[in-house]
């Protein structure tokens, strides 16, 4: 017996579809990266904060330093002003501490400005994207500067660099110190300096940066131009110095100490971002190794890392961020608006990286020889995915740090405390976004593979079941026993499979994995994942389905697990069975798209059939549709163009022994817990004291008693209870509901559909009994 629609004939799906095999590492380890702790030294803050120390001793360096804060102070002021003005309402807490949402635009934030040098010269900056700094947010109300920035326009004066040469390299005509604000002199100092290392130093023309580089807000340039001065000094300065590196290094602490709970969490937040920061790095590097090993195409790198730059980019901003509110007491630390920004915006980018992840991995599984041959970096098989999968899960952490944040945070911290708050909830949001964008983009990659990896569809076509909404690995469970089977949930149908799985290739890829896994601690989740999306070749054989428009009732089990109930009925046959889930939001994700689905189904029966009876008010008076997913996914217009509620299996053929044919209990309507709609809406047109209404049926000719429902239910409710009513009672095979209907006082029929009509009727009914049990006689056609 089976408790969906299966079908009995034996497989005529062979295993000659390999599942896809992941590569095996060599036998040298070379994921030492994976579990590499980062240092402060290897960030942006500590080694411009360090560059700031060694260019003090610099004679004569000091009132550039003085101009050049300045300048960084007001991109400061102007970055901050332009959070503020992002969402004024809720997002402008340094003053009163009031908390509130954040509104989320990516059309009007981006990652960095468009990198003109007048722009940067001016200090004007690009209004449009709030990033007028090195650092992401608003600074803490005791740090005015951050190192990065404080640099960044100490080099854009260029009489600056003139003075680190002359310094450092005697030469028989010393370049030009020319102090000025005139971009055209700045530049002009700049090129003096670049032309007298080209002559006087031998530095690699690769190594050197550019004017351009001097000009630009990107990190990556302000990053090179640092690595050339602190070489100069390395090279050059050891005779001038005052003091040694080590105890300049002594002068700059950025680790986080400890002392409570909530610096533990701080701590973790930082080490983290740190560790995540260098594994970015870590992927830029392979990317140029990709790039001049010339083994792949340009087309095929940007599949594997779409906006990498863009991301590493902000993310430098971000820990930079971060690291500014270290050793700042908490009440004026500003961590949530680190978050706030990142959330306004620049996180946008991981929606692209997401949905592009299944490419990237084919594409990986495809040339692991050339991606071998082009870097030993990174292996080609389970360590260069797991970090293809890194940013995203990194995304997906933030929530859960800011909670434990919150968690060991007191309110009494008031403007620090709210922007927590709020910073958690837009994270949150942007987090679900880029799920669901990652979901919608890899449920159309899963739907094509699905078409390949199924022989025998048994007559039924993809094409017209909707679009795949969720799938996911599931027990079936009868009264007797549970059988696991990959079910693929669509808006019309749910398809259960088996896999076809052949015995030795299945051997040979827990071998190949143990061997990629096995000198690293690559998180569980990780593992998992990968073995997901790598076992997507693997064939299926279609064993049953269920239509959507046969589901009447949908409960979660009160047992342990993460159980659904789904009760069916067709035309000659009828069932139930219980769903049991992997993870809990699975089930929940699974329960609400269906109950939408038959929200939306409902609401389409009725639209049909006002359209049929008034057609002249129709587009002022009756417009009820609603997206089947609204609460899961963007609406797609989808239509399941139902004429009328049928309760039949007539429009397809019965290729199966049906498991629980005998009758399936119908719950009673007095249950709002059993039935498919969210009643949500409904609680507005609850009468002030509910009473108990005995409703009588008349339904083709015949009257059909038994049925009492409570004042306060909902039209949806009250639908779904008729339904099944009429359903329970097996007078008749098909099934049809388009209008109810009920005599006023005057005798006259009103049709009810909405839950203003049911609302008159209810009130017409207190009048009449005063408050005490009633009977409504409902005409059902």
């Amino acid at each position: 017996m089976e408790a969906f629609r299966s079908f009995s004939t034996s497989s005529t799906t062979n295993s000659s579809t390999a599942s896809i095999s992941r590569v095996a590492s060599s036998a040298t380890p070379l994921n030492i990266n994976f579990n590499k702790q980062s240092s402060p030294k290897e960030h942006l803050y500590y080694q411009c904060e360090l560059l700031k120390i060694k260019l003090r001793k610099i004679p004569g360096m000091e009132p550039y330093l003085n101009e050049a804060y300045r300048q960084a102070e007001e991109f400061a002021e102007q970055q901050a002003l332009a959070l503020s003005q992002e969402t004024p309402s809720s997002y402008n807490m340094g003053a009163n501490g009031n908390g509130g949402s954040v509104e989320s635009d990516s059309s009007r934030v981006s990652i960095h400005s468009s990198n003109t040098a007048s722009s940067a010269a001016k200090g004007s900056g690009n209004s449009s994207n709030h990033v007028f700094t090195f650092t992401a947010g608003v600074l803490p109300a005791s740090v005015s500067v951050d190192p990065a920035t404080h640099l960044w326009k100490l080099f854009q004066m260029g009489a600056p660099l003139c003075l680190l040469f002359n310094h450092l390299i005697t030469i028989e005509q010393p370049v030009p110190v020319v102090a000025s604000d005139d971009l055209r002199i700045c530049k002009k100092s700049v090129y003096d300096f670049l032309i007298a290392v080209k002559t006087n130093v031998n530095f690699n023309d690769d190594f050197m940066f550019t004017i351009s580089n001097v000009f630009s807000d990107n990190t990556e340039d302000l990053i090179k131009i640092v690595k050339v001065i602190n070489k100069l000094l390395d090279d050059y300065g050891s005779s001038v110095d005052a003091t040694t590196p080590e105890e300049d290094e002594r002068l700059v602490n950025i680790e986080v100490v400890p002392s409570d709970e909530r610096s533990k969490v701080f701590k973790e937040i930082i080490d983290t971002e740190r560790k995540y920061v260098q594994d970015l790095e870590l992927l830029i590097q392979y990317r140029k190794e990709l790039q001049d090993a010339e083994q792949l195409s340009s087309e095929q790198i940007n599949t594997l890392f779409p906006n990498l730059s863009e991301i590493i980019d902000f993310q430098r901003r971000f820990l930079n961020g971060l690291e500014c509110n270290i050793n700042v007491p908490i009440k004026y630390q500003r961590i949530g608006s680190v978050f706030i920004h990142a959330s306004i915006g620049p996180f946008k980018a991981y929606e692209l990286w997401s949905t592009g992840q299944l490419t990237a991995i084919d594409l990986i599984q495809r040339e692991a020889s050339n991606l071998r041959k082009s870097s030993s970096l990174l292996d080609p098989g389970f360590e260069l995915q797991a970090y293809i999968l890194k940013p995203i899960q990194r995304l997906c952490k933030y929530p859960l740090l800011l909670k434990e944040l919150i968690k060991h945070s007191t309110p009494e911290e008031q403007t620090a405390f709210n922007e927590l708050l709020v910073a958690r909830n837009a994270i949150k949001d942007v987090a679900n976004q880029v799920n669901e964008a990652q979901r919608r983009a890899e449920n159309k990659q899963y739907l094509d593979k699905l078409r390949t990896r199924v022989q025998n569809w048994r007559g039924f076509d993809l094409d017209n079941q909707g679009e795949l909404l969720y799938f996911c690995k599931v027990g079936v469970r009868d009264a007797e026993n549970e059988r696991e089977y990959v079910a693929y949930l669509f808006e019309k149908i749910i398809f259960f499979f088996i896999e076809v799985v052949d015995k030795e290739k299945e051997k040979r890829s827990k071998f190949t994995r143990k061997k990629s896994t096995g000198t690293n601690s690559m998180s569980n989740s990780t593992v998992n994942l990968l073995d997901t999306l790598n076992s997507r070749d693997t064939p299926l054989e279609l064993k049953g389905r269920v239509y959507i428009s046969e589901v009447y009732n949908i409960t979660t089990s009160p047992n342990q697990g993460y159980m659904l109930i789904i009760s069916w009925s067709g035309k000659k046959e009828s069932g139930s069975f219980t769903l049991r889930y992997p993870t809990e939001e699975s089930r929940n994700q699974w329960e609400q798209c269906l109950r939408n689905l038959k929200t939306s189904e409902m609401h389409e029966v009725m639209n049909s059939s006002r359209q049929r009876d008034s057609q002249a008010s129709e587009d002022s008076i009756y417009d009820y549709t609603v997206s089947p997913y609204e609460n899961n996914r963007a609406s797609n217009g989808s239509n399941l163009n139902t004429p009328g509620r049928h309760y039949s299996s007539s429009s397809t053929y019965s290729m199966m022994r049906s498991m629980g044919r005998k009758s399936v209990e119908r719950h009673s309507s007095s249950s709002s817990g059993t039935s498919y709609f969210n009643n949500n809406n409904n609680a507005a047109h609850s009468v002030a004291a509910s009473f108990d209404i005995h409703v009588k049926l008349i339904y083709n000719g015949n009257e059909i008693d038994g049925l009492s429902v409570n004042s306060s239910i909902g039209f949806n409710e009250l639908y779904s209870t008729i339904l099944n009513k009429l359903i329970a009672t097996g007078e008749t095979e098909e099934i049809l509901v388009k209008k109810l209907k009920y005599r006023d006082e005057d005798g006259d029929f009103v049709i009810m559909d909405s839950n203003d009509d049911w609302a008159v009727a209810v009130e017409e009914m207190e009048a009449e009994t005063a408050g005490n049990s009633g009977y409504l006689t409902i005409w059902v056609s």
